[in-house]
């Protein structure tokens, strides 16, 4: 098949949330004084936030839940298991610091910029994700790779969210692609393959922890410079 359009997920993707997201939490450690809190080390935040974060993304993407509840409730419930009470008030103001800050990190996964720069003659290049526009536009400035791309599409401007088929369809409709063109490429198998075969969109399942799947994406890889061998 003769791609053209290729469309990326951002987080854990391209863009190494867990390395980002890691220094800032140790940023809020500090700030917020949460060693008073008798949260006794930063490792023991770090992994607690991690742990509610993906279930609260996973939530979202099944529509259990709203993305101002998860930004209410991220923080908050990974104080009150860690033993300090917090409320909604209190897990929205650190949750407001932290997205102020992650923009700001610049951390890739591994071979990210080589690929993009094989990749970038010779197809068109695209985000889809599911984070805010805002926030993921600014990701990727400060990151230095936004200029690789042409149409960053999130859910606040298809009015869905992976792994609905709307998003897919409105991402073909505003880049003038092709769906036997295009090919989406992420590591969230529900959200990213899942969504996309839905689509009727064939894929590639960046899949570093080789994660069985049920239904096979078109292409499967550990490592981003393996694309160089696909495309």
């Amino acid at each position: 098949m003769a791609y053209k359009h290729l469309f990326f997920d951002l987080d854990h993707t391209l863009w190494d949330f867990e390395k980002n997201s890691s220094e800032c939490l140790a940023d809020i450690y500090d700030v917020f004084e949460f060693k008073s809190l008798n949260i006794s080390t930063l490792a023991e935040f770090q992994s607690e936030f991690s742990i509610v974060n993906k279930r609260y993304w996973t939530m979202l993407e099944n529509n259990e839940i709203t993305h101002e509840e998860l930004r209410r409730r991220r923080f908050r419930d990974t104080l009150n298991n860690l033993g300090v009470v917090a409320d909604d008030s209190f897990g929205l103001k650190i949750n407001e610091y932290f997205l102020g800050l992650l923009p700001q990190k610049a951390h890739l996964i591994e071979g990210a910029v080589e690929v993009l720069e094989y990749l970038l003659p010779n197809y068109e290049l695209h985000i889809i994700s599911n984070g805010w526009q805002d926030i993921q536009v600014n990701k990727m400035k400060s990151s230095e790779i936004h200029h690789y791309f042409g149409e960053v599409i999130t859910n606040e401007l298809a009015g869905t969210r992976k792994p609905n088929r709307r998003i897919f369809d409105y991402a073909i409709e505003i880049t003038n692609a092709n769906i036997a063109e295009s090919l989406m490429i992420g590591d969230n198998y529900e959200a990213d393959i899942l969504g996309a075969i839905n689509a009727n969109m064939d894929t590639v399942f960046y899949n570093p922890d080789g994660i069985p799947t049920t239904e096979k994406p078109t292409f499967d890889i550990k490592r981003l410079v393996e694309l160089k061998n696909i495309l």
